[in-house]
């Protein structure tokens, strides 16, 4: 008892210094970044140090404010969320990050596509089919300047996969959607089309390695591989172009552990301690040869969504197949690919249209499901203005 007794004193003291530092170690993390923490996926702006003033004190706007200030600062800040968001989804099921679903065998849906799959933004037959007749308008425009034009459909993950998705999806009817009806009026309208979503819902039985990922929201580095094969075949076919070959020998690496490009960004977003098991990913090697005497590189305009992406994240297909004046044009809004174009703005708006025409031998639109919404990212709508006028000038 004696011994217990000098002991407890000791203790305590000890407990009570652990505890101390327990609250000063924040504090002591935000000011001198005494151990490295990972930040947290996905971003995210760092609210800025309110002005002080009476004004804002006496309003109660100033304490708040500073308030979020400091905790967006607060040191081991990042270990903590992921410590909070893998309790509630190792526990509960539940995850922490905006616009994720969490289905059946930890497969994870964004919320937009799945609303897309419900039919939620359905446009009505009479819009979708009237803007198919406006693409293949554009169509026949460019054609008449030597310009080819493709249509890329790309599937959505919760109409390819409905099956993992959460029960309370499931239990909804879903309406008509804008991919089933557009994905029919484009041909109907005479449009050059290549519906992947179509290929994609097609080789599902017999893949051999997911076509998307568990982790994932974009088609895999495996399914890219094979939308790629088919997707060259036809460009050749419309332009009369050939294009440098490239070899692809399946499966290449098979891995859980070294999950490349988007092949898991949505499990990265949850921001958790341990990611959620992958499915084993496939990715093919893929060789390019030099173009021969009888072979070009293109010269393209992309115009697409994140897929379009796939064909340089995960494999050099555009550098490779494409020439240097080609652009990828992210959702009409900024030249993705190249990065660096000296003297050119990257801000599509600011570019001459008509210039960015001239001279191209493909002009490619890439859609996936959720986007067919957007009606061509607006790219339509200008290049028929821009053909209209001159007819009306003449």
């Amino acid at each position: 008892m004696e011994a217990v007794a000098v002991v407890f004193p000791g203790l305590k003291k000890v407990l009570l210094g652990l505890l101390s530092l327990l609250f000063v170690l924040p504090a002591l993390q935000a000011k001198w970044h005494l151990l490295p923490v990972p930040p947290l996926e996905g971003y995210s702006e760092p609210s800025a140090c309110p002005s002080f003033s009476f004004e804002n004190l006496l309003s109660d706007t100033y304490q708040p404010q500073f308030e979020t200030y400091l905790s967006d600062r607060l040191g081991f800040r990042e270990l903590a969320i992921r410590l909070r968001n893998q309790l509630a989804y190792s526990l509960f099921n539940q995850v922490h990050a905006s616009d994720v679903l969490l289905g059946q065998h930890e497969v994870l849906y964004q919320g937009g596509p799945t609303e897309s799959y419900l039919g939620r933004d359905y446009l009505g037959i009479d819009a979708l089919r009237q803007h198919a007749e406006r693409v293949r308008d554009v169509q026949d425009s460019l054609a008449r300047h030597g310009v080819q034009l493709l249509y890329v459909l790309a599937p959505g993950k919760p109409s390819y996969q409905p099956e993992d998705l959460p029960p309370s999806v499931q239990a909804i009817w879903p309406g008509p959607t804008n991919y089933e009806e557009f994905s029919h009026a484009l041909p109907k309208a005479g449009v050059h089309t290549l519906d992947a979503a179509a290929l994609f819902k097609k080789w599902k039985p017999t893949a051999a390695y997911p076509l998307f990922p568990r982790g994932g929201t974009h088609w895999s580095g495996y399914g890219v591989t094979l939308v790629a094969d088919t997707l060259f075949r036809a460009i050749e076919a419309l332009t009369h172009v050939d294009l440098p070959d490239f070899t692809t020998v399946r499966p290449g690496l098979v891995t859980t552990d070294s999950l490349r490009f988007t092949d898991n960004d949505i499990a990265r977003g949850l921001n958790l301690l341990r990611l959620p098991r992958p499915y084993p990913m496939a990715y093919p090697v893929v060789t390019f040869a030099a173009p021969t005497a009888h072979q070009q590189r293109l010269n393209a305009l992309l115009i697409g969504d994140s897929f379009t992406q796939s064909f340089i994240g995960f494999y050099p297909y555009l550098s490779k197949l494409l020439d240097n004046h080609s652009r990828f044009w992210y959702y009409n809004e900024y030249t993705y690919w190249p990065e660096n174009i000296p003297a050119e703005s990257h801000v599509v708006h600011e570019l001459n249209l008509r210039q960015q025409l001239e001279g191209r031998q493909l002009v490619l639109l890439l859609t996936t499901e959720q986007n067919v919404s957007k009606k061509s990212f607006g790219f339509i709508d200008e290049v028929y203005n821009l053909y209209h006028i001159d007819e009306v000038v003449k």
